[in-house]
């Protein structure tokens, strides 16, 4: 009986053994952008998931659009490559079941010069060149509103606004709209720019250096996204507690210079 008991312990400690992420190797699908996340997810999320018994496979996509799309159909498990208010205005147009599962580090626009060290350098007639994308525009703006450097017209929603929707401008500042790529060469002869995150990382410019950083909203979070039905699942756990490890973060202060917190 003494050996019957221990036999069925042995079966029972095997089958609970091939179950566990540790032994399964089960591997996890996860979609991004090149870019500052991709990065996240090599140096960051992807150990943090090995350590947990999971392996990963990155799918790079040249927009916002695809990663969504393959996520709905299957192709892929997660992604990290957008916004929150990307994926509920993604959400309204497509009608997918695709929700967030956990917020990830995220710093929002910063203010760069080359030539001013303060705020209160800014000198009247001031070129500021700005994202001219139309979310990247309305957040820019939203940010020298933030800053007291202009005011908005408050009939206007948060990321509708535009230019022609400025009331006020004490400063007479010189508000440009241009590409992103533009934005940082642009500073050797503007006096200002207004660049995203993503890109004075991958630029190798310092976040410190900003005159100023916009305050973000829960909407402007950036978030690993999965399907619905998928949130309660051991691999969507996972990547939750994945992100919310020390290995995760001791990753992000060491090669992201502790950005998003």
């Amino acid at each position: 009986m003494k050996m019957k008991v221990l036999g069925l312990m042995t079966i029972v400690g095997l089958l609970l053994t091939a179950c566990s992420p540790t032994s399964s190797n089960e591997t996890i699908k996860i979609g991004t952008t090149a870019g500052i996340y991709a990065k996240v997810i090599d140096q960051a999320l992807k150990p943090a998931l090995e350590e947990q018994g999971y392996n990963v496979e990155v799918e790079s996509y040249v927009d916002l659009i695809e990663p969504n799309k393959e996520l709905a159909d299957g192709e892929i498990d997660a992604n990290m490559n957008q916004q929150q208010i990307n994926l509920n205005q993604f959400n309204e147009e497509y009608d997918l079941p695709i929700v967030a599962l956990t917020e990830v580090p995220s710093v929002g626009l910063g203010l760069y010069s080359n030539s001013l060290t303060s705020m209160d350098d800014i000198p009247n007639g001031s070129w500021i060149t700005i994202p001219n994308d139309e979310l990247g525009t309305a957040r820019a703006l939203r940010f020298l509103e933030q800053q007291g450097l202009i005011s908005l017209d408050p009939d206007i929603s948060t990321y509708a606004v535009t230019e022609k929707h400025i009331e006020s401008n004490p400063k007479n500042l010189n508000i440009q709209p241009v590409l992103i790529a533009q934005l940082i060469p642009s500073m050797a002869s503007g006096d200002l720019a207004i660049i995203p995150d993503n890109y004075v990382i991958v630029n190798e410019m310092e976040l410190e250096d900003a005159l100023a950083h916009e305050q973000l909203g829960e909407e402007l979070q950036y978030i690993v996204a999965v399907r619905e039905e998928d949130r309660e699942k051991d691999f969507a756990i996972a990547i939750k507690e994945a992100v919310a490890s020390e290995k995760f973060q001791e990753a992000i202060d060491e090669h992201f210079q502790g950005f998003g917190k």
